[in-house]
């Protein structure tokens, strides 16, 4: 194991004593099993979040420009969006 400095603020602080306190472990392992649980999120989160970004700008080009907007384009934008029902 290396040794890792970080500033927290005293919230942070209060929740990781309290924590500990409540499960009977050492702050430290408090500390390792949250950061293991944030990086694993923010691991997976990254790949969904860029495929959703490609995805929305693939629907975004379906979308009629200037010219060829339907009348009812605001009141059914999830319609022309995302597809499914028109109200």
């Amino acid at each position: 194991m290396q040794r890792f400095y970080v500033y927290l603020t005293d919230e942070q602080q209060r929740r990781i004593e309290q924590t500990a306190r409540i499960t009977n472990k050492p702050k430290s392992e408090v500390v390792r099993k949250a950061l293991d649980k944030g990086l694993a999120h923010n691991k997976n989160a990254g790949s969904v979040s860029a495929q959703a970004l490609l995805e929305f700008a693939k629907k975004a080009e379906a979308i009629p420009t200037i010219g060829q907007i339907p009348d009812d384009f605001v009141k059914n934008m999830d319609y022309y969006t995302w597809g499914g029902d028109k109200k």
